[in-house]
């Protein structure tokens, strides 16, 4: 059936997609003559409609699928309907996009209400609990009065730099217990302990001494249990846990609770340190040494403590698991491209030098580190499909009429790896982002919107630029100090997404310490 079907909307393909420029079409205007409807946005059909039903055709046990393999359902999707494919998910319609220039219409359209997707599971658990809506479930006036403060102190980039010495404190005592091994076990939990120390330091102001530990700290494995249980509820036919307390549910809400009370706790000692200091009177003494996030959220009279336990709870669940899964593959891509991983290290020897010490100015020269960072984020796209969008208004993209308030999932993930826009999109080749490289293997360059780990605009990840600086951080240090490379036979690491991608099996690196830093 999907063949026949697909064939039929190929023919369709052929003749529309690109005819029609990409338009807005204003609350009070007409769509236009040209425009097809949304119902004929082409997609699986029959009962593969049926609210709720018709999304659990696609996994098992009616199919070999399983909920981690919706990038490869959809990309047979796109080969067999095209760029623009209407896929029925739970009880409505999600339209999937797989052209960078509809990719860049949807996202640079003028918001302004900004419509979350509301996630079952954790909706239930903010009614039924208590605890505070995190930033990703709000919208409009609500998500805008949160997101804008948080934003003015987390992506200016001379604030960021700020904890640029913070982190790299972390990362030396980092390296200094990676000395003391030839072999890391397992890699996943490393380099989730190393991002659980330098996180706090942004969200906590203090280290919480998780970074030597051999076993994942408790918060870490809460994050873990309850983005797996997360990804279950997704793909739930019927969602009993809305109406009743399923163990599915009891589960998630323990861990969930446990998750906030950890939070909670570190908030109020990092608040009971501030009225100490204040009352002794060297408060300005002490925010003068270091940057303090927290105590510029509460000075700022916008913001109240549940606002910011609900944007330290989105910063510190997302960064610890999203940063070091971003590590880990791009350690082993380096680790398995040994050519790759000595050109990096010439680059960190040319513009460090001798110097133990990293300052903006080092990490701003240093463009193949930042290539090597885009590259393993291209070829495993941090989250399963990519950023998404509810439509403000009625929009005509691709040539067909979406509706307001229909729900528009930006499929990079399957972009980054489509050969028209990435050739050879198999390959690890950090080259494809260089600026002076003049090869066709730089087409990418061409489609930046269908390369954006990160999010864009408003709705983009309020962490990005924390992210970005302890990644540059912590590989130039690692790669300064060791070679590195994967077990004999380990050629390609397995992946699954709970919702950010993570390795499937636990993954071992190889670590010899070089003889001396500059040679």
């Amino acid at each position: 059936m999907f063949a026949r079907i697909g064939r039929h909307f190929r023919r369709l393909a052929i003749n529309c997609p690109k005819l029609y420029s990409s338009t807005v079409v204003k609350e009070s205007g007409a769509v236009s003559d040209r425009s097809k409807s949304f119902r004929e946005i082409p997609g699986p059909k029959g009962m593969y409609n049926i609210p709720y039903f018709g999304t659990a055709l696609h996994f098992k046990p009616f199919t070999n699928y399983e909920l981690n393999d919706l990038p490869e359902i959809l990309t047979n999707m796109r080969e067999q309907y095209g760029d623009i494919v209407k896929m029925r998910i739970g009880r409505d319609y999600v339209v999937y996009i797989f052209d960078p220039d509809y990719t860049k219409t949807v996202l640079q359209l003028p918001y302004k209400e900004f419509f979350a997707y509301q996630l079952d599971l954790f909706e239930v658990l903010t009614k039924r609990t208590g605890i505070p809506k995190s930033l990703t479930l709000m919208e409009g006036k609500e998500w805008m009065e949160l997101r804008k403060p948080a934003q003015e102190k987390m992506l200016r980039p001379a604030v960021v730099a700020s904890y640029g010495p913070l982190i790299e404190q972390v990362t030396d005592d980092f390296i200094d217990i990676l000395k003391q091994k030839k072999t890391i076990d397992d890699l996943q939990m490393t380099l989730s302990n190393y991002t659980t120390e330098s996180v706090a330091m942004l969200c906590f102001n203090r280290r919480l001494g998780n970074i030597g530990s051999e076993e994942s700290p408790e918060i870490v494995r809460c994050i873990t249990e309850f983005f797996t249980l997360f990804q279950k509820s997704l793909i739930m036919p019927f969602k009993t846990f809305k109406y009743f307390r399923t163990p599915l549910y009891k589960q998630a809400e323990a861990v969930r609770l446990h998750m906030q009370s950890i939070v909670e706790k570190e908030l109020k000692a990092q608040l009971d340190v501030l009225n100490q200091l204040k009352k002794e009177n060297q408060l300005d003494d002490y925010l003068q040494k270091d940057p303090n996030f927290m105590y510029s959220m509460l000075a700022d009279p916008r913001m109240t403590l549940g606002k910011i336990t609900s944007i330290v709870t989105t910063l510190f669940s997302a960064g610890i698991d999203s940063t070091a899964n971003s590590l880990l593959f791009a350690l082993t891509d380096l680790a398995l491209h040994q050519e790759k991983q000595q050109k990096l290290y010439h680059e960190i020897q040319t513009v460090v030098g001798d110097s133990t010490h990293l300052t903006k100015e080092h990490l701003a020269q240093m463009s193949y580190l930042k290539a090597c960072i885009k590259e393993s984020q291209r070829r495993t796209f941090p989250i399963m499909t990519g950023p998404a969008r509810f439509m403000e208004w009625d929009t005509v993209i691709g040539g067909y009429t979406i509706p307001r308030k229909t729900f528009v999932s930006l499929d990079m993930a399957a972009m980054v790896m489509d050969e028209r826009f990435f050739p050879k999109a198999k390959e690890y080749i950090p080259e494809r982002w260089l600026r002076n490289v003049n090869d066709d293997i730089t087409k990418g360059q061409e489609f930046p919107f269908a390369f954006k780990p990160f999010g864009f605009g408003p709705r983009g990840c309020i962490g990005q630029r924390f992210a970005e600086m302890e990644m540059q951080i912590g590989i130039t240090k690692i790669i300064q100090n060791f070679e590195i490379s994967m077990p004999p036979g380990v050629s390609e690491i397995k992946t699954i997404c709970r919702p950010f991608t993570s390795p499937a099996q636990k993954v071992t690196l190889q670590m010899q310490e070089r003889k001396t830093i500059a040679e």
